[in-house]
């Protein structure tokens, strides 16, 4: 059956450790995207230090508004995930390719329809939405985001292959993916930028070219690895009924992911109306963040499909046991890593080529960030859980309820006590504090052991 991980048997905590691993280093790559971006424009996008400063804020204010837009791709990657683990840990193997089939039509055209919106509304996203006002940063913003929409349909569909792969213990696949067009998009940014002299245009364009080639390397991938997503005459359909239940998994998981996006919309626009300082601070240390939260991510996912597999096998035992493990594990990742960010901050953020006042903000940031990761790494392992069981009304309500708390009380921070630009990330604890706070009690109460979605297992695998 190729080389998907049954997580059903075996070491609970080793299932975790290797299915996570290829997670964590497929998004250190997804992370190299826009980094890559932001060092090359930062170092080499104009003639002066002034244009690069102007080009590596520009980049950064439009991180939040990406996600948004891949927040509905990402959703419903994950709600169909958690129903395709759920298939293939009860063996249900025809209904499993219908339902792959399902979401890979609805991402698609979802995708492209988005991109379309996303290139005509580049101004009006970027300005009002998003109030990039700073004049030497605005019109650099635009020119990027617009050029980066065009590649939302290829994004959209490498989301969904990733979700199918993953839901059936493949975390490595994605990985390779990551790898070749990591490696494009770098190449091609400094080609673009340095021989060509094409600023934000050149990397924008770098990782459209970038994301399309993965894309079609991920889709080639699972159809010849993979007989169980070989379909058949007939098979590559949309089952309406299928997707009735992508989207009772999926919108709850749409909405978490928007409410993400948006929440980060929310405090992004804060950021950009303190000025180009604090832009190019913040997206700094947003990118520190990033890659330091990387391995609570890989666990998290791990553990959404270890327990969607468990649950479709009707293992409650097994996992209890796994989120223990995903727990410890996520917990003593994040120790280590909280310490060499306090200490790295600053040459971190030199990589960008800060100095002055975005420097000390962004090493303010990350410091900040690294007191109260324990809080995050101990909320994600139980959100993947409750994802991977099912219960995605309530993972979409905790996330709902921490990104507007962050949001308020940024905002409150701002313009009722005038505390200023580092309202932008004090408001982090809050935040992370509330989603172990609604969790944990979820997860003690049991009610997620009543949210499986597929039928017992048949006494025979379906062929």
């Amino acid at each position: 059956m190729g080389g998907q991980r049954d997580m059903t048997v075996g070491s609970a905590w080793k299932e975790l450790l290797f299915f996570s691993i290829p997670i964590m280093l497929g998004q250190f790559l997804q992370q190299l995207y826009n980094t890559v971006d932001s060092i090359v424009v930062s170092r080499y996008g104009g003639e002066t230090q002034e244009i690069c400063n102007a080009m590596f804020a520009a980049v950064g204010s439009c991180t939040s508004l990406i996600f948004l837009f891949l927040a509905i791709s990402m959703g419903l990657a994950n709600g169909g995930g958690v129903l395709v683990s759920q298939l293939y840990g009860a063996r249900r193997e025809t209904e499993l390719r219908r339902a792959a089939s399902t979401l890979l039509i609805t991402q698609t055209a979802l995708g492209a329809v988005l991109a379309v919106a996303g290139c005509l509304g580049a101004e009006a996203l970027v300005v009002g939405l998003m109030r990039v006002t700073d004049e030497a940063s605005r019109g650099y913003a635009i020119e990027y985001f617009a050029i980066y929409a065009v590649g939302l349909v290829f994004q959209y569909v490498y989301n969904a292959v990733a979700g199918l792969l993953r839901a059936v213990g493949d975390s490595r696949a994605s990985m390779y993916f990551l790898i070749v067009s990591a490696l494009l998009n770098t190449v091609l940014d400094l080609w673009f930028v340095i021989s060509f002299g094409w600023g934000v245009m050149g990397v924008a364009v770098a990782t459209v070219i970038a994301q399309a080639v993965c894309a079609v390397f991920s889709i080639f991938y699972m159809f010849r690895r993979y007989p169980i997503f070989r379909f058949g005459r007939g098979e590559f359909v949309f089952d309406t009924e299928k997707f009735r239940i992508c989207l009772k998994l999926g919108v709850p998981a749409i909405i978490q992911q928007a409410v993400v996006s948006l929440g980060n919309v929310f405090i992004q626009r804060l950021v950009n109306s303190f000025g180009q300082v604090t832009m190019s601070a913040f997206n700094a240390g947003n990118r520190m963040e990033a890659y330091a939260l990387i391995p609570i991510f890989g666990m998290n996912n791990a553990a959404a499909t270890f327990t969607g597999q468990n649950v479709g096998a009707e293992k409650y035992d097994r996992v209890k046991l796994g989120w223990r493990a995903a727990t410890v594990m996520s917990c003593s990742a994040s120790v280590a890593i909280a310490v060499a960010l306090y200490f790295l901050a600053p040459d971190f953020a030199r990589l960008f080529s800060l100095s002055g006042a975005p420097l000390e903000q962004a090493v303010e940031y990350q410091r900040l960030t690294s007191c109260f990761m324990i809080l995050f790494a101990t909320y994600m392992p139980t959100s993947g859980l409750l994802q991977g069981a099912g219960d995605v009304l309530w993972t979409s309500l905790t996330s709902f309820s921490t990104l507007a708390l962050r949001v308020a009380v940024a905002y409150i921070m701002v313009y009722a006590l005038n505390i200023g630009y580092s309202a932008c990330w004090l408001n982090i604890p809050f935040g992370w504090g509330l989603g172990v706070a609604m969790s944990l009690p979820r997860y003690f109460s049991k009610k997620w052991m009543a949210k499986r979605v597929v039928a017992a297992a048949p006494a025979a695998v379906e062929e």
